[in-house]
């Protein structure tokens, strides 16, 4: 080594400016994510929301319908278990249609989602949404609350599988 600095030196360099490589990389891949979350907004909100509030209306449903023939079937010894289950999926997907519909609220048209249809005060519910338009305030909501709506609907694909293996294990029984 001819410049005479020490090798610990020359180690501590190549460090910092490995560092500073995988830092600024690692920078331009949360700003080129960012980028792409916002210009497939559009579609991403469209088909994540549909999606979600058809899945969430056909939990409530369900468990709308499960609930009453359990009632219906009830005996004095098998009341409780059979209905304690379904009651808290059932208070679970009712708290998630609360969060859905204010999570939702700002990109319908409007903001229409505030005063939304509560599935048993009537028969008719839309399963589709009316979103406006993607302007750059949706985008930038849409850019903080993906993930807030990827989880929900990760709660959801949780709770129809427990709600398979409520009824296989009732159909076993």
């Amino acid at each position: 080594m001819a410049s005479g600095l020490p090798a610990i030196s020359y180690a501590s360099s190549i460090i910092g400016f490995t560092s500073f490589v995988f830092t600024f990389f690692t920078f331009l891949n949360v700003f080129w994510n960012s980028i792409q979350t916002m210009w497939l907004a559009p579609k991403e909100v469209k088909q994540m929301l549909d999606n979600l509030r058809t899945e969430l209306y056909g939990e409530r449903a369900y468990f709308k319908n499960a609930i009453k023939q359990a009632k219906s079937k009830k005996t004095p010894a098998r009341e409780a278990p059979e209905i304690t289950p379904l009651s808290i999926l059932n208070d679970s997907i009712k708290s998630m249609m609360r969060d859905f519909r204010s999570l939702e609220a700002p990109f319908l048209v409007d903001d229409e989602g505030a005063d939304d249809l509560d599935i048993e005060k009537s028969g008719k519910i839309s399963l589709r949404g009316s979103y406006g338009r993607m302007d750059f305030r949706r985008r930038f909501i849409w850019l903080n609350t993906k993930d807030d709506f990827v989880t929900m609907a990760n709660q959801v694909t949780r709770i129809q599988a427990r709600r398979i293996a409520y009824e296989t294990s009732n159909t076993l029984t």
